[in-house]
């Protein structure tokens, strides 16, 4: 006897299982897309409130001085921000035709009336055949923060997690 091996026979029939259950639950991300997909919107719109950027860096204050959060008066292009996803893709959309002006910033551009023969707004300078604008400043309200990627971290871990009911 002293001259046999010893031999231990691992019984692989629970890892087997679990390692199933991971590459099953891992097959199709429709759920975790969808959820991915509403936290980003939400962290997205959260930056409207907050005047600061996914890369921490505050949105430039407003040129008329007042202290007001830029980009934040009616709310219609945060709320015009919305999740689409499917099985393995996700992706969140800015309705608003200016979004990518705001998240981008502008070079200063020529402003021409299309149906008057002047431009003229309340408290202006009076009416104007073209106005000369500035350009407007990156005031990103899209993107991927620390604080997204940490949090995605906890939804995928917990979407994979293979203790719960799965």
């Amino acid at each position: 006897m002293a001259n046999e091996p010893l031999i231990l026979t691992v019984d692989t029939t629970q890892a087997d299982r679990l390692f199933g259950r991971l590459v099953a639950r891992g097959s199709d991300l429709t759920g975790l897309m969808a959820q991915l997909g509403e936290d980003l919107t939400e962290s997205s719109q959260v930056r409207f409130d907050t005047g600061i950027g996914p890369d921490g860096i505050a949105w430039e204050a407003l040129a008329d001085g007042s202290g007001r959060t830029p980009l934040n008066d009616t709310h219609r292009m945060r709320d015009g921000i919305h999740p689409q996803s499917g099985p393995d893709w996700v992706e969140i959309r800015a309705d608003a035709k200016q979004a990518r002006w705001h998240q981008e910033g502008t070079d200063p551009y020529e402003i021409r009336p299309t149906e008057k023969k002047a431009l003229a707004w309340p408290g202006g300078p009076g009416p104007r055949g073209v106005v000369h604008h500035p350009g407007l400043p990156a005031r990103p309200f899209m993107g991927f923060s620390a604080d997204d990627e940490a949090a995605t971290e906890r939804l995928v871990i917990a979407w994979l997690e293979l203790g719960g009911g799965g």
